[in-house]
């Protein structure tokens, strides 16, 4: 993959820059490096050397974990010294998004999975990953269409649609255990599972009493409530982090445009006005200000977001993308263009390519 692909614009914006001294111990050197790479990757942050910055980084790594302080170089203050437990490389994401909400007040998502459909085996099978590209593994292994991935908040559970069965149904899996649990198996469309904030919830599209229509269920798995009543497809589920509204897709006005429902079932439909007559697969911010969507302009698929307090929409992409999924800081997007992964400041507009070891992906979702 090459940057060429990806739309790239200059920052906005003043960086903080944060002096990084190298880091001791046995896996000091790469750990520097992963430090390094995770605070530029959030586009607010300018790693510099230790001699340089507003702030100073320091610290050891081992195999096990790492040691690490950040200190304000004007004030002489400790924001903080803590060890961060794992792997040298998880460990070194942890310390990174410490050093990000120290100096932005921004959560950092370096510690942050993804998992997204790819086609390289030959079918559309699920994959797992870290938000950096590494780490990547397969999930699935069964041949046929695997789509709509939703992780939970927790980065504990998956969810997604799959025709194993020849059907489209909806499997949960565990990802500490590894076992599969197929919860929702009705006549007809089973699809697009979204997990609620908490995750004891998935909202879904079935088709069971007729239209494809929004239901919800206990991840567990058990009975739906139906949310949605239209002649329109309704698709695309997404909760708001309060739990107690649902943004989806509905074609019931003609082409597809965003509506927002109580989560319940029983308030007033809200229609959004985006500015583009063709919207899809919303996600809502953790911060609950911002809905990012797909849209469509001449032919070619472009991510736009939704501002919820000014209900006003903007275009945040010109060189195509689809399928957005924010990060847990409400800022970034991860989301996918001719079948590659990218990284989307909404803020500079500037996206970066995600290194993957395999190819043929989309529909991205990521935990925390």
């Amino acid at each position: 993959m090459t940057a060429s692909r990806a739309q790239v614009v200059a920052d906005v914006g003043a960086l903080v820059r944060v002096g990084i001294a190298p880091l001791g111990g046995a896996q000091g050197h790469e750990a520097t490096e992963i430090v390094s790479a995770d605070l530029k990757r959030t586009g607010m942050i300018s790693p510099v050397g230790a001699d340089s910055g507003e702030y100073l980084a320091s610290g050891e790594a081992s195999d096990s974990g790492l040691t690490g302080k950040l200190v304000n170089k004007k004030t002489g203050a400790e924001e903080f010294s803590q060890t961060f437990t794992g792997t040298s490389r998880a460990a070194a994401h942890a310390f990174a998004d410490a050093i990000t909400k120290a100096v932005t007040g921004l959560p950092g998502f370096a510690s942050s999975k993804m998992a997204f459909i790819s086609g390289a085996s030959g079918a559309k099978e699920l994959y797992l990953g870290d938000i950096d590209g590494y780490n990547v593994h397969q999930i699935t292994h069964d041949g046929v269409i695997s789509a709509s991935p939703s992780l939970s908040r927790d980065g504990t559970k998956l969810a997604y649609t799959s025709y194993k069965s020849g059907y489209p149904d909806i499997y949960l899996i565990n990802l500490s255990s590894g076992s599969r649990t197929r919860i929702a198996y009705f006549p007809g469309i089973n699809s697009g599972p979204s997990f609620s904030p908490d995750g004891s919830q998935i909202a879904m599209t079935l088709s069971k009493d007729g239209n494809p229509e929004i239901y919800t269920m206990p991840a567990s798995g058990g009975g739906t409530t139906r949310i949605t009543r239209t002649r329109g497809a309704e698709t695309s589920p997404s909760w708001s982090p309060t739990g107690d509204r649902l943004v989806y897709s509905s074609d019931d006005r003609g082409n597809p445009q965003l509506f927002i429902s109580s989560s319940s079932g029983v308030s007033e439909i809200d229609h959004l006005v985006t500015g583009n007559s063709y919207c899809t697969k919303p996600d809502w911010s953790p911060d609950g200000k911002l809905i990012a969507f797909t849209t469509r302009l001449s032919g070619q698929f472009q991510i736009g977001v939704y501002n919820v307090a000014s209900r006003t929409g903007q275009l945040i992409t010109t060189s195509g993308g689809e399928d957005p999924a924010w990060t847990c800081d409400s800022r970034h997007l991860v989301y996918s263009n001719n079948g590659h992964l990218y990284l989307l400041d909404t803020i500079s507009k500037q996206s970066l390519p995600i290194e993957l070891s395999v190819g043929g992906c989309g529909e991205p979702t990521v935990a925390p």
